[in-house]
């Protein structure tokens, strides 16, 4: 059994489309935060740090044996104290080496180097821990030989400072964004407050009820779906009815020949002499037939129906093949009237091919060859004609009384009989139903020479040359 699939929710939709990209500014606006709270950081810091080793070179002094600073042990303990960072400090000279401070030599460059106001600043390590070193070089000309000052002090100020920075500046946004969710969450419940209203006229509706649904007070947005909504209703409410329409013509049409075959079933049962049951029992045999036959051209209009068809995929079939065997089944009860049965086709030995349902155009044409045939007095001709331009379409001639031009149209209604024969009135208009599923149409047209009728069944287009090959 496979999982149902997980179903969206609008209003997360809706939320997430709004919240996220704001989301996404937050981020990069917290990527350029951090730079920026970096960038201004390392600004002040390394202001106070080329503070530091200018105030250093300040005290070297030139002596006789080179240079020189004076820096008690107080004062130098007060040049490296900080609550936070750790300071280290180193002044020496090219030839006569440390001077004062660290022992051991300033570390590496790690990174670039900055020229900050004639200074050199650059990032190092010294026991592991990230430090930035400012790094002044003293002229020989002054000093006897070149001096370098050095001061280097840890990151952490720097680190909490842009952290600082950086807090200040998210929290504010984090906050905006909480609220914004919460608006936005809110309006969106208010804006769909109007479908769930429209769900809940539609759930305490009857499935009897088809009427339209009102659209007073409906958002513009929703109009789409009301109007949508009221489409598939009334065509609901069309199918319904021609359902309902339909069931009872055949209930009506069937009562007539169920009830005639009830009564010679009991005229049967009651008779005792042998000469008079043969009779009954003929009667009822027509009876039965003619009950069967209305019952298959009930099933043959049901399936005719636009959505009964609508699903059932056309296939490509040769339209005079089908005429052909459909014809030959019909000519010996057209013979047996004493029609001459005739079939005329241009190039009749060449293939018709159509996209269609063969069944239903073999039951349309079944059906007018049978008015044809019961509606003709005999004798006389019944022709089978097939055109292939300008589209397909099928001819059925006769030269009996035919129907006057003024009824036609009527005769094309569903259970409407003409005066002669017996048949259940549904042949023409299982024919165009049959014809309008097809893309075509049924016409009633005067006979040939003007006598009798010719019904001309119009079909799709012919198939092109490339799709015939396939």
């Amino acid at each position: 059994m496979s999982r149902p699939e997980p179903r969206h929710s609008l209003r997360s939709g809706l939320l997430f489309a709004l919240v996220g990209p704001l989301s996404a500014v937050l981020v990069l606006g917290g990527a350029v935060s951090y730079g920026l709270a970096n960038y201004f950081a390392d600004s002040v810091y390394d202001g106070w740090l080329f503070d530091s080793a200018s105030a250093l070179a300040l005290e070297v002094e030139r002596t006789d044996d080179g240079p020189f600073v004076d820096l008690p042990a107080p004062t130098q303990r007060l040049f490296e104290w900080d609550e936070t960072d750790t300071t280290y400090f180193r002044i020496s000279g090219e030839r006569k080496g440390l001077i004062a401070g660290r022992t051991q030599p300033m570390p590496d460059v790690i990174g670039d180097v900055d020229d900050y106001h004639g200074a050199l600043l650059y990032d190092g390590e010294i026991d592991d821990e990230p430090v930035r070193i400012a790094r002044i070089e003293l002229p020989a000309s002054r000093y006897g030989e070149i001096v370098h000052v050095e001061v280097a002090e840890t990151m952490r100020k720097r680190s909490g400072l842009a952290s600082a920075i950086l807090a200040s500046t998210l929290l504010p946004q984090l906050l905006l964004i909480g609220v914004t969710a919460a608006v936005v969450r809110r309006a969106i419940r208010r804006g769909l407050r109007p479908l769930h209203s429209l769900a809940q006229r539609l759930e305490a509706r009857s499935h009897r009820e088809l009427s339209p649904i009102a659209d007073e007070g409906v958002p513009e947005e929703v109009l789409p779906l009301t109007r949508s909504l009221n489409d598939l209703l009334a065509r609901l409410q069309s199918a319904v009815t021609a359902q309902q329409r339909f069931i009872a013509h055949a209930a009506h049409q069937l009562r007539t020949p169920l009830t005639a075959i009830k009564l010679q079933a009991e005229a049967v049962i009651r008779e005792s002499r042998q000469d008079e049951i043969a009779p009954l029992l003929g009667a009822l045999r027509a009876s039965i037939e003619r009950a069967a036959r209305l019952t298959n051209q009930l099933l043959s209009l049901a399936r005719a129906e636009p959505d009964s068809s609508g699903d059932r995929p056309f296939r490509r079939i040769d339209l005079v093949a089908l005429v052909q065997e459909t014809g030959a089944d019909w000519a010996p009860r057209a013979f047996a009237r004493g029609l001459d049965m005739q079939f005329a086709c241009e190039d009749e030995h060449r293939p018709l091919w159509i996209d269609g349902d063969a069944d239903l155009i073999r039951d349309a044409l079944n059906n007018l060859i049978d008015n044809a045939i019961n509606y003709h007095p005999g004798p006389g001709t019944l022709r089978l004609v097939l055109r292939r331009r300008p589209q397909p379409e099928i001819l059925v001639e006769d030269d009996g009384p035919g129907i006057e031009a003024d009824q036609r149209d009527t005769m094309l209604r569903r259970f409407v009989r003409g005066t002669r024969g017996e048949g259940s009135g549904l042949g023409l208009a299982i024919a165009q139903e049959i014809a309008h599923a097809h893309g075509g149409e049924l016409l009633l047209e005067d006979g040939p020479r003007g006598k009798g009728l010719t019904v001309r069944l119009l079909l799709g287009r012919e198939l092109g040359n490339r799709r015939r090959e396939t």
